[in-house]
């Protein structure tokens, strides 16, 4: 080198954003021509319709003491002895049509009640096709009705009854942890129980996967409020084909794109489009037990002098507004997003290098403040940014006397003593001691006026 001079050059990364909150599925199984265990992604109604799946071929339909026995033409794929609903059309006589739940009894062969006496067999074969294909085009229908800003992945599980699809769901969560936020899943999930015993997988303040479900009238009660996963939603009495409610309300959750001039609304009494209201008349007592059990209906902001469909009312099996969840795993995943960027540039940056001391230990609270002045900024948590270097019994005597309601509160326990406490972490580099305290924001729910009538007038 003959140069006089030597340059080096270091590079702090910022962050790639976390996507996870704006993904979102709906669960098919068998209603499209896609492999079992894979996604298709749908930017449009109109990306549907090549993977999904049409009319398949019936070779023969003949009827005996109140039972049809349907012959494919080719094998169906659906597993012997399940029960699924399929929809029949195209046969002569008409009797055999409709949509029935079916009983799977060999490779290519079912059995269903038809309404009526055939008086026969088919003349005319016809075709069959899973229900589940009338529901997707449904789902997708609705979801692209709010708009097209929001993109859904259609994720196939393969033919089957809602047990299978329970099962094929909790493998592929297994195998794709926190890939995908939130799933539509079939009308007849919410009947089925192993389905509701995979919600508790689901309940911990940790975890962040949520399921957007359609139950009845006879079924709801079956969530609860240990569900923070869960969001429940009764269809009104009279739905057209194509409409599937609650894809409405969660293309609202999955457009939250926070930023500080875009920020979060309350999920509560979302505008809702091409869905059909639950009728009030007559439904006064049963909404009012709905909204306290936490199960979602589709309204109509009529007492605000709005015509548009709105979400009644926007909540958690728990109680919470969405917006309080998505909330919670906004700051878990923008924390650790932060404060790993900070370790990992801090690693690689000969000028100011990250040590495990105080001054270390003051940037990553620094870094986590900036994250958590982000989430006010953004419309997701409530108050001002204080920090403070307490040893956790004094912070959580603080905490519990409530010193710091109303306020985001970023606790950084000081380096000695985090050290006299836990003396075996500076030989591994662990530090424990970073604590955030706040409060989700939140919209209103229920305002109560009080108003006093004089005759009286005054002089």
């Amino acid at each position: 080198m003959t140069n006089i001079v030597q340059i080096n050059v270091t590079q702090t990364i910022a962050p790639a954003p976390s996507t996870l909150q704006r993904t979102g599925a709906f669960i098919s199984q068998g209603a499209t021509t896609a492999a079992a265990g894979t996604t298709t992604l749908l930017t449009q109604l109109a990306d549907l319709t090549p993977i999904l799946k049409g009319a398949l071929a019936l070779t023969s339909l003949t009827w005996t003491t109140s039972v049809a026995t349907a012959t494919t033409t080719a094998p169906h794929g659906f597993t012997n002895g399940d029960t699924l609903q399929l929809t029949i059309a195209g046969v002569t006589p008409a009797a055999f049509n409709g949509t029935f739940l079916c009983t799977v009894t060999g490779a290519s062969t079912f059995t269903y009640p038809p309404v009526a006496n055939p008086g026969g067999p088919a003349t005319v074969q016809g075709n069959y096709t899973p229900e589940d294909v009338a529901e997707l085009l449904a789902m997708a229908t609705t979801f692209f009705s709010q708009g097209s800003a929001v993109s859904i992945e259609v994720l196939e599980l393969g033919a089957g009854n809602a047990a299978d699809g329970v099962t094929a769901l909790t493998a592929f969560i297994t195998a794709n942890p926190n890939t995908i936020y939130s799933y539509l899943v079939p009308r007849p999930w919410a009947a089925e129980a192993t389905f509701v015993s995979m919600m508790a997988q689901f309940e911990s303040t940790t975890a962040k996967t949520y399921f957007f479900i359609t139950a009845t009238l006879a079924n709801y009660t079956s969530f609860t409020a240990l569900m923070k996963c869960a969001v429940v939603m009764i269809e009104a009495p009279s739905i057209p084909a194509l409409e599937f409610s609650a894809a409405s309300a969660m293309w609202v959750t999955l457009n939250y794109n926070p930023s500080s001039s875009n920020r979060v609304t309350p999920t509560a009494f979302s505008f809702l489009f091409g869905v059909t209201p639950y009728p009030t008349k007559g439904n006064s007592a049963l909404l009012a037990t709905l909204k306290t059990a936490s199960v979602n209906v589709v309204g109509t902001g009529a007492e605000g002098g709005i015509s548009n469909t709105i979400l009644l009312w926007g909540t958690t099996m728990d109680g919470h507004d969405f917006t309080y969840w998505y909330s919670v795993d906004w700051v878990q995943i923008n924390s650790e997003l932060g404060l790993a960027n900070e370790i990992i540039n801090g690693s690689n940056n000969p000028l100011a290098p990250l040590y495990f001391n105080q001054n270390g230990i003051n940037r990553l609270q620094a870094r986590e403040g900036q994250t958590m002045g982000s989430a006010i900024s953004f419309g997701l948590a409530l108050g001002q940014i204080v920090l403070v270097s307490l040893p956790q019994p004094a912070f959580i005597a603080n905490f519990e006397a409530g010193l710091y309601a109303g306020q985001v509160v970023i606790n950084a326990i000081p380096f000695p003593a985090y050290n006299s406490a836990n003396p075996s972490d500076y030989a591994i580099g662990k530090y424990a001691g970073l604590s955030v305290a706040y409060t989700p924001a939140r919209g209103f729910i229920q305002i109560i006026v009080n108003v006093n009538v004089t005759s009286f007038v005054g002089a």
